[in-house]
């Protein structure tokens, strides 16, 4: 990820901490530091090492106390007008700036902070009564700090909201402002770097999926089974509000596509009285995708969690009061996140607000993001009923799947965008793709991107399918060819082929090409090309194999099982193709 970072204050310092966080996530970051306070030059410049770099992210850090200072060292000059017309001219001229990098940049992200400014100023008690405050100089820019975002590739950190919860005197370094322009303190360049690191982790979808949660003192104070419905702490007073609070987040976590999941030693009779008759029960257990209440090793049913969702541990977070629990887990399966638990359940919610941050955060909500739950409750139904079919021929049958297919969607690119960089299992290249460059590709006229969207009886999977594709002469190339685990072993990826082959057969495309490059994942998808008749081109260095479909003298029966929607499938880019081939 090559990254330029940008500020009207010497930032230096945090680099090699940022470069640390990004590297523990997985995310090499190759940093280029532009001229102090220069950012406007390297903006609006065509020239500039940001506008001719190619660069994949952006940070502008702008110090409100640096671009105000005319104002915060000479306040009683200026009127409220005239303030108003300042931030005006500064959130107008800084979204040009934006704007005007990002058409220089197909594929760049900027991560720009709302402001602060210290508290209390040289105003003291005029502050808030008189006609101007400086005080209110910050809430006024940020209260407009949406216009930054001139598209999609601008996202805004709470940097605000950062001071506030860590205090000013942790974050600044008034003795290395006064040195080397420095603002910030040792810990604070430590911990605005793994701020920034969440956002970025955020941005290219690399959250966690699943939270797995304790029962007895986790979500509620006490022990059920001793205690009983009426004498576990849980309510609106005292010990029991915190918990009930503690729901409430957890709560939308749900609401934010997490998965939600139970993992306690307990009788389920008793866990089951009270979701049913608690009144105070913020989550109810249609809340849960998976409910392991029993008498197991936690570790086994930590396992069997992942295996019924389809899903890798190191996608899970695990929180339990119990240490010993948490040390089995964390010794038996380090891929999950075991967090400690806080020792004082009235620090439940801080706690929580700052795990979510760290592990399930996110900068947009995708249509299935806000169905995952009632999507993975549905797909237990298909579950069940595939146990009950003679046939899995009956089974598919009995599905009634009808598919939705859309050509260079632009409605659909943040879905597809984060299918390339989750989709493990059911994944042929495992090429990661932010949404920048899923627009990109759209763009092209040499590209398609196909998204597939299935619906079945059980109602809506959303889009589960993702093609990206180059055409070159008569050629067609595929890219990018993922499923959902989700739709695994439902004929979905015959038909998903065949329906490309038969779309290029009509445009008189003569070849499909089609690359597996292996990972330590995504083994379920290897035998794809050579199930669907495409015939073994070679191997490659990178233990990678490339698979060829004569359209002209190959065949692909059509699949039985899965009928087009033709009265939402769209076909965007069909202009293109012709112009493609032309």
């Amino acid at each position: 990820m090559k990254v330029a970072l940008l500020s009207n204050i010497n930032m230096d310092l945090m680099v090699p901490r940022l470069e640390k966080y990004l590297d523990d996530a997985g995310i090499r970051g190759d940093f280029h530091i532009t001229g102090f306070n220069q950012y406007i030059q390297e903006m609006i410049n065509p020239n500039s090492t940001l506008n001719t770099g190619e660069f994949d992210a952006a940070v502008l850090f702008i110090d409100g106390e640096e671009l105000f200072q005319n104002i915060i060292y000479d306040p009683l000059k200026y009127k409220k007008d005239d303030i108003d017309r300042l931030i005006d001219s500064e959130i107008k001229n800084i979204s040009l700036q934006i704007k005007s990098a990002v058409n220089a940049n197909g594929k760049i992200t900027f991560f720009v902070n709302n402001l602060f400014i210290r508290r209390p100023t040289i105003l003291g008690a005029m502050d808030y009564n008189a006609e101007f405050t400086i005080a209110g100089l910050q809430d006024r820019f940020n209260s407009r700090v949406q216009e930054l975002k001139a598209s999609d590739r601008v996202v805004i950190i709470d940097f605000a909201g950062f001071v506030s919860r860590y205090g000013y005197e942790m974050v600044y370094d008034n003795r290395l402002w006064h040195i080397g322009r420095i603002k910030f303190s040792s810990q604070g360049l430590k911990s605005l770097s793994e701020l920034y690191c969440s956002y970025m982790q955020a941005y290219l979808g690399k959250s966690k999926k699943v939270l797995v949660l304790d029962l007895d003192n986790t979500l509620w104070g006490g022990v059920i089974g001793e205690d009983g419905i009426n004498g576990i702490k849980l309510g609106n007073e005292g010990i029991g509000r915190a918990y009930h609070d503690f729901q409430k987040l957890i709560r939308v976590l749900k609401h934010k596509g997490i998965l939600l999941c139970i993992c306690s030693k307990n009788n389920l009779t008793d866990v089951r009285e009270v979701f049913e008759k608690n009144e105070f029960m913020e989550l109810k257990e249609d809340d849960f995708v998976a409910l392991k209440i029993n008498w197991e090793n936690k570790i086994k049913n930590i396992k069997d969690i992942a295996a019924e969702l389809n899903l890798g541990t190191d996608s899970f977070v695990f929180i339990d009061d119990n240490p010993f629990e948490r040390e089995m887990v964390k010794s038996e399966i380090p891929q999950v996140i075991v967090p400690d638990f806080p020792e004082d359940p009235v620090n439940l919610s801080r706690w929580f607000i700052d795990l979510s941050f760290k592990y399930f955060n996110n900068v947009i909500i995708t249509n299935e993001d806000k169905l995952r739950t009632e999507i993975y409750h549905a797909d237990s139904n298909r579950k069940k009923m595939e146990g009950k079919a003679a046939t899995l021929e009956d089974f598919y049958e009995s599905l009634d799947m009808r598919a939705v297919i859309r050509i260079d969607s632009r409605d659909d690119f943040k879905r597809i965008a984060q299918l390339t960089q989750r989709t493990n299992q059911f994944n042929l290249t495992t090429r990661r793709y932010s949404e920048n460059e899923v627009l990109a590709f759209m763009n092209s006229k040499d590209w398609m991107v196909l998204s597939l969207e299935l619906n079945d009886r059980f109602g809506p999977n959303g889009i589960i399918g993702v093609m990206i594709v180059k055409i070159e002469g008569q050629n067609c190339y595929i890219d990018t060819f993922l499923l959902s685990c989700r739709v695994i072993g439902r004929t979905v990826e015959h038909f998903f082929i065949h329906y490309l082959i038969e779309m290029l057969r009509k445009r008189a495309i003569e070849k499909v090409i089609g690359e597996y490059i292996t990972s330590h994942k995504n083994s379920a998808s290897k035998y794809l090309y050579k199930k669907n008749n495409f015939k073994l081109l070679g191997k490659n260095k990178n233990d990678s194999e490339s698979w060829v479909f004569n359209i002209a003298e190959d065949s692909l029966e059509k699949n039985e099982w899965i009928q087009i929607d033709n009265s939402f499938c769209s076909d965007a880019g069909e202009n293109k193709w012709t112009s493609a081939m032309n």
